[in-house]
């Protein structure tokens, strides 16, 4: 009765779908179903059997020695351990590792002289580990920051520039000299045999690509572009050599080049007096070692951080340091372009003075953060504009492990770059700051990661600091991380890793030869059934087995809970602050023993 395209029939048509879309609800209701809608088709998602408090997976990387290419002789510093090493990552289930490609190894030699020897041994025993790899272009000094173990410094052609004129390097009130990185006060200036800083940077990144295209994205899938200090979007406020955590920092624009482009920017903002009077003085900010809230500058109430003048400072001195990660990544984007490969920064972790309102040692390090002002929202975008992950640290800290005249809020600070990233349509990554091995480490990492405390959206990836002999032991460190490895592909914690699985407690009689080889049969005889039952259970498990390495026999530590690691997670530490120290780490570590410290 209903002509064909009518009123009618497409009333019909309306209404069956709607009684159709019912029924779909009413079964999703009683069979605790889901309904998804993908690229308008619906699906049925079951939910019967997904555990609880489940996340996205989350890739997870370790990060290599910094010395991994020997910097003298451009090769692998330790091969055959090194291959060794991979295959236990691989077994332990990480997705990949990341590897510093260092600007003073590679163009060692001379200008676009690149010598890419070292990294092609290593991408080979990566690809043979079917690992994938993060490169950093690292075009920063090796030594002189927390964790730096070995020393690698920028290009002797490039340093021999600096010798004749200090200003190409960031320099504080005192005139210190910082030669870890070039300032970005000189990026246009054609300095160094006709190329400038931004040049340099390209055509470096353009022989990477040119000479593993092959590779990508086969192996190498990630490329992080340096853009500071330790690889990190920051000024050097805090260089080890003069500093002492929870310190301030101090300012680093005195070299001439900023200082004249901070006359440039008071003259166009009418405020010519402030081109000539700022940066502040010493007197008013404060040396290194200050804290905040005893300088005239930094102080919460009436700090001259929050005069019109001092906004002025500080919008110019953070913008100044967004204008030049904005021009690195735009030659990594022509580099790169065309090539299916991640960019990434990297973002400091600042997070002593984070509860004050004047953020002193973010606002030195060029992070505009502090009460009436959000400061990350526009490194935010600036990344976003590139399609750049969005890299930050110290996501294994907690704020309670923190003491109280540091003024630090580590965990509070990974929450607010995360949102901050998400809202600005940016990638969000991280890593940890400093080494940890404890389980409280690895939960806190997880729960970052997950964001299981704010709304539960997994981040993009995570870059475990740092693979070493104290990682791979053979024992409860490795246990640990294995545990961290599993939870991290599967998106859920493991809270029971040794429970034994129905599927090896057919291992019985194997486990009772291996008791009474251990003992003895005597001894093994005269053991009480409850006690054997008690101890084949322990070695059923994987934290509870024997456990081998080449050449090397661990002996696991007493246990006193089924659950692995039980002790260590009812235990935790007071830190201990000390020169050199930064939130309970000892400068230097760099994953492998500290002097003085057992291997």
């Amino acid at each position: 009765e209903f002509a064909p395209g009518g009123t009618g029939l497409r009333f019909r048509q309306t209404m069956n779908a709607w009684c159709i879309r019912w029924l779909l609800s009413l079964l999703c209701v009683l069979y605790n179903v889901r309904v998804e809608c993908i690229f308008g088709i619906s699906r049925l998602v079951a939910q019967r059997n997904v555990p609880k408090n489940t996340y996205r997976p989350v890739p997870l990387f370790v990060m290599l020695q910094l010395d991994t290419v020997h910097p003298q002789k451009n090769h692998l510093s330790t091969p055959d351990a090194l291959k060794y090493q991979l295959l236990e990552l691989k077994r332990a289930g990480a997705e990949g590792v990341m590897v510093d490609v260092w600007w003073g190894v590679v163009e060692a030699q001379g200008p676009k002289q690149y010598n890419w020897t070292g990294y092609d041994e290593l991408v080979e025993l990566v690809e043979q580990a079917g690992l994938k790899l993060q490169c950093v272009m690292s075009f920063h000094q090796c030594g002189g920051n927390v964790g730096d173990a070995c020393f690698i410094p920028l290009p002797k052609w490039v340093v021999e520039v600096g010798d004749g004129n200090h200003d190409i390097f960031y320099t504080d009130a005192d005139l210190n000299r910082n030669r870890e990185y070039l300032s970005l006060g000189v990026d246009n200036q054609p300095l160094f045999r006709g190329r400038t800083p931004l040049d340099m940077y390209e055509d470096f990144m353009r022989a990477f690509v040119e000479h593993f295209r092959d590779k990508i994205p086969s192996v190498i899938i990630e490329a992080q572009v340096g853009l500071g200090p330790a690889g990190e979007m920051r000024y050097p406020s805090y260089p080890l050599a003069l500093w002492n955590w929870p310190g301030v920092g101090q300012f680093q624009s005195y070299d001439r080049y900023m200082r004249a482009d901070l006359i440039r920017a008071a003259i166009r903002a009418g405020r010519p007096r402030c081109g000539l009077m700022w940066p502040p003085h010493p007197e008013d900010s404060g040396t290194y070692n200050f804290s905040g809230q005893h300088t005239s500058f930094f102080k919460d109430q009436g700090g001259l951080w929050n005069t019109d003048d001092g906004k002025f400072f500080l919008e110019w001195y953070s913008q100044s340091l967004i204008r030049h990660g904005d021009a690195v990544l735009s030659r990594a984007e022509k580099a790169f372009s065309g090539h299916p490969i991640m960019l990434a920064a990297k973002v400091a972790g600042i997070h002593w003075g984070y509860r004050t309102r004047s953020h002193g040692p973010e606002l030195t390090a060029g992070y505009y953060n502090c009460d009436g002002h959000e400061g990350y929202g526009a490194i935010a975008r600036m990344f976003a504009k590139h399609k750049a992950l969005f890299d930050f640290t110290c996501l294994e800290m907690r704020n309670e492990d923190m003491p109280d005249w540091a003024y630090s809020a580590p965990a509070d600070l990974v929450a607010h770059t995360r949102r901050t990233a998400r809202s600005s349509g940016c990638l969000y990554a991280g890593e940890n700051a400093l080494p940890r091995l404890d389980r409280l480490g690895y939960e806190q990492m997880f729960a970052q990661c997950t964001a299981k405390h704010d709304g539960g959206q997994s981040i993009a990836s995570f870059t475990y600091l740092r693979l070493g002999d104290h990682l791979l032991d053979g024992g409860k460190h490795f246990v640990e991380f294995v545990r961290f490895c599993a939870e991290m592909r599967s998106g859920r914690e493991h809270p029971l890793w040794s429970a034994m699985p129905v599927s090896k407690r057919s291992r019985r009689k194997g486990i009772l030869r291996h008791l009474e080889l251990a003992r003895g049969p005597k001894a093994a005889k005269d053991l009480a059934e409850e006690e054997l039952e008690k101890e084949s259970a322990e070695l059923s498990t994987f934290g509870g087995r024997r456990m081998f390495s080449r050449n090397r026999t661990f002996e696991l530590p007493p246990r006193t809970g089924s659950a692995m690691g039980v002790d260590l997670m009812q235990k935790s530490k007071s830190l201990k602050l000390k020169p050199g120290v930064q939130a309970g780490g000892v400068a230097g570590w760099n994953g492998r023993s500290a002097p003085g410290r057992p291997r």
